[in-house]
């Protein structure tokens, strides 16, 4: 081991890590073969059954959507339709439960589970036959299949079957539905007629108690007949009991589609569906025995109320009014009979809809059982596939730990036998550098290999650097003297600059002074001329608003008193218009009052008649006194509205004199108000036009100022620019001053501590000089090649590339090749540096 190289003793360490870590790739593989086929089960032949699964779960619970077909808007070719489609669906159905019965699930249906109680007896099974009992997948796929075909599909075509014997009679009742107000509106035309033959043939008088209840039983109620009640009028009675068919049939519609929305059950939650099954069928069917009931209310009223009506048509035998009574009974018993089959077969519908809604959740739960079985299957290879990791993780652990012991060893192993020898040359290394310098010491070159080269190559090196600190302590006087002239003559020179500089800050500073004072002038006189200018504007604009607010007013008074007087002229109109008609209207009551007379005066002779008469004429004589105290009630009234009417026409003269008076007083105004108006807009006119001139005038005045002032500042900003520039100038030349002086003196102090470094240094000419020749005659090649002693080595120069080329670092290069480019390179530095 101690004759290998560093390489070979890593080599083996790579080949022992190697080793292990493909011991632990083996074990790993063989195990995880183990945990494959679990995996395989679990992922994909349980993964793929609960796929299938669900998709029987999913149509499953679409089987309640498809019979909507068979409750809403059944017509023959919709319901043929949907059971087509509800049989294709459940062809799909069975086929998933094939699906699920192929030899890809062998190993998932022989799996053992425990069927719920979810068979109603209502299809004949017990519950509990069934309970607890233990059967396979696949005997609980059989028993979905058979419960699909014993039961689901039977029930389907029965509901089918009721759906479209619905929809014929739907189609019935709505053609029976006008047939029957037309048949009535037929018998209600020929009632009159029935009524006035009845009356002949049966010898009714007018006045008499049997043709007062005959009139009754007929009109009774209605108008003109209001002796009677409407409870007692046959037709009343007879409208009454086809409106409370049609509404029963409507009602029945109405309730037959809310009870199947009620009953349709959440596919979402079997337990909701099942609740909703059983209580369901108890609501519908007492439903339809109340309107069974109603109906046969409505039958027996109407056998009475036809049988009295009958009568009538039967003693009257007239072919027309028959016809009308035959066709209306007709027609309402058929009414009737189809009405009571309509609610039979929706009773029978609804009974369907249920067991459907049963036999469904029944599915649905056993499918949710199975689901539950492959679930908790699942669950036991899961936990199954997780205990077996666990196990593999734990072996797997120990095995690193047996690896990571042994590498460890040998990797310590193989540290300590090449920390040994640089232990040494790090304790000499530490010597030279932490001792006094002493770059006289070399380091032993005992070693072989890499660590023996390292010796000779660092004695080497110390020989460089001992040269190097001797040459660069003879420049460094050198630099010291040159730098401490520089740093005097930069201090000189900077005290003058900033003298100047001085005198430059004051006088810009007084420009800069005179420059704000002419500034703040011009500002404030194109301020004063904005001010002015602005007030001159809001002069001309209150001006103008003035005059229009006076044409405005002048304009609103001509308008408003001509408004008055076109006003007080429709009143004077009005007003002659009412006594116009006032007149009239005395004439219309001279012509009562001629009328009341001649009544009176017929009204005498008819009295004078009447008693002529005698015994015979007492009736017109009453008459006659009557109509004659009515001519002198009128006579009376036509005086009493002659009078208003004089009133009236006094008070629409004392109304119009009134006006015009009132009409002359408002021109007069008018004429004042116009007048003043006037002279106000003249005298706000001159004195408005006095003022805006004097504005402008000031305006001007301010104008010229504003512009003499910008004038000045303006040439007092150039004046002040000029001396910024100048005094930048001599800023910039004093920090440049200032900068070779700090970078004079700084040098002065680098090279002074320059110069304190390298005396901590302890170097010997002789001994350097010497030891340069005999590396001269055994010069050592960088180049040769490994394990080659004695070859001569070449003397090496510090070479870098000229100043001008940035961030090219300097390297050692054979003297001869750093020589044979000097005379071409004038920037290289040859001398040697110490490795950086």
């Amino acid at each position: 081991m101690k004759g290998m190289t560093i390489s070979r003793k890593l080599l083996l360490i790579f080949f022992v890590n190697v080793l292990v870590i493909g011991c632990i790739a083996g074990i790993v593989f063989y195990s995880f073969q183990g945990l494959s086929g679990t995996i395989t089960y679990s992922s994909k032949t349980l993964g793929d059954y609960k796929a299938d699964l669900d998709t029987l779960r999913v149509q499953q619970s679409q089987l309640e959507g498809l019979t909507q077909p068979f409750y809403l808007n059944v017509t023959s070719l919709s319901a043929e339709k949907a059971r087509a489609d509800f049989n294709r669906f459940v062809q799909k159905l069975i086929f998933n439960i094939e699906v699920l019965h192929t030899a890809k699930y062998d190993s998932v249906n022989a799996l053992q589970t425990h069927r719920a109680a979810i068979i109603s007896e209502t299809y004949g099974v017990s519950q509990s036959v069934l309970k607890d009992a233990s059967n396979s997948l696949a005997g609980e796929l059989d028993s979905i299949e058979k419960r699909i075909n014993d039961s689901l599909t039977p029930m389907i075509s029965e509901i089918t079957d009721t759906a479209i014997l619905l929809a014929e009679r739907e189609n019935r009742l709505d053609a029976i539905l006008p047939q029957l107000a037309d048949s009535f509106a037929q018998l209600k035309s020929v009632r009159s007629r029935l009524m006035f033959l009845y009356r002949k043939k049966a010898g009714l008088v007018t006045g008499m108690p049997a043709y007062t209840d005959f009139v009754n039983s007929l009109m009774g109620g209605e108008d003109g007949h209001n002796d009677g009640t409407l409870e007692t009028n046959l037709f009343y009675q007879l409208e009454t009991e086809i409106n409370e068919l049609t509404s029963l049939l409507v009602d029945h519609d109405v309730g037959s589609e809310q009870e199947e929305q009620t009953s349709e059950p959440n596919q979402t939650d079997q337990n909701s569906s099942a609740t909703a099954s059983s209580v369901a069928p108890g609501i519908g069917f007492a439903g339809f025995d109340k309107k069974l009931d109603q109906l046969k209310s409505v039958y027996g009223r109407y056998v009475d109320t036809n049988a009295t009506i009958g009568e009538y048509v039967q003693t009257v035998n007239n072919p027309q009014i028959s016809a009308a009574f035959v066709a209306l009974d007709q027609t309402m018993r058929e009414g009737l009979e189809t009405t009571k089959d309509q609610i039979v077969a929706s009773r029978a519908r609804q009974r369907l809809s249920t067991q459907f809604s049963s036999l469904n959740a029944s599915l649905g739960k056993s499918v949710e059982s199975l689901n539950r079985t492959i679930e908790a299957e699942r669950q036991k290879v899961s936990e199954g596939i997780l205990s077996d990791g666990q196990r593999f993780l734990t072996i797997l652990i120990a095995i690193a730990l047996v690896g990571a012991l042994i590498s460890l060893a040998i990797g310590l192993f193989v540290k300590r036998s090449i920390t040994r020898p640089v232990n040494s040359l790090v304790e000499v290394a530490q010597d030279i550098a932490q001792g006094e310098g002493d770059l006289t010491k070399r380091l032993s070159t005992s070693e072989t290999g890499e660590l023996g080269e390292l010796s000779n190559w660092f004695n080497s090196f110390l020989s460089r650097l001992s040269s190097l600190i001797i040459e660069i302590k003879d420049f460094a006087t050198n630099i010291e003297q040159a730098s401490q002239e520089i740093a005097s003559g930069n201090k000189d020179l900077s005290e003058r600059t900033h003298r100047q500089s001085a005198a430059l800050q004051e006088t810009a500073s007084s420009m800069e002074q005179m420059n704000s004072i002419i500034q703040n002038s011009a500002d404030d006189a194109r301020k004063a001329y904005e001010r002015t200018q602005e007030t001159q504007t809001s002069v001309n604009e209150n001006r103008n608003n003035l005059l229009n607010v006076v044409k405005e007013t002048i304009q609103t008074n001509q308008e408003m008193l001509n408004n008055v007087q076109e006003t007080n002229t429709r009143v004077v109109k009005g007003m002659a218009d009412i006594s116009d008609n006032s007149e009239k209207m005395a004439g219309i009551i001279t012509l009562m009052n001629d009328i009341a007379f001649q009544t009176n005066l017929l009204a005498l002779n008819a009295s004078i008649e009447a008693a002529r008469a005698g015994e015979h004429g007492k009736g017109f004589a009453v008459v006659a006194t009557e109509v004659r105290k009515l001519a002198s009630r009128s006579s009376k009234a036509s005086e009493e509205i002659g009078g208003l009417v004089e009133t009236n026409l006094a008070s629409v003269s004392t109304g119009q004199s009134l006006v015009k008076d009132g009409e002359q007083s408002l021109e007069d105004r008018r004429l004042k108000v116009e007048t003043m108006l006037g002279s106000l807009q003249d005298s706000s006119t001159k004195n408005l036009s006095h003022i805006q001139q004097a504005f402008r005038e000031l305006a001007e005045v301010m104008e010229n100022v504003k512009t003499a002032s910008e004038e000045q500042a303006k040439g007092v900003s150039e004046v002040n620019q000029a001396l910024t520039d100048m005094e930048r100038l001599t800023q910039e030349n004093a920090t440049l001053v200032e900068e070779n002086s700090a970078a004079s003196s700084s040098m002065a102090t680098d090279t002074a501590n320059l110069a304190k470094l390298l005396a901590s240094f302890r170097v010997d000419r002789q001994q350097t000089d010497e030891l340069e020749a005999g590396n001269s005659a055994t010069p050592i090649d960088p180049l040769a090649s490994e394990g080659a002693p004695g070859q001569e080595e070449e003397e090496l120069r510090f070479y870098s590339q000229p100043l001008i080329e940035e961030r090219v670092k300097g390297e050692y290069l054979p003297a001869k090749a750093v020589d044979d480019n000097s005379a071409d390179l004038a920037q290289i530095k040859n001398k040697e540096e110490p490795f950086s």
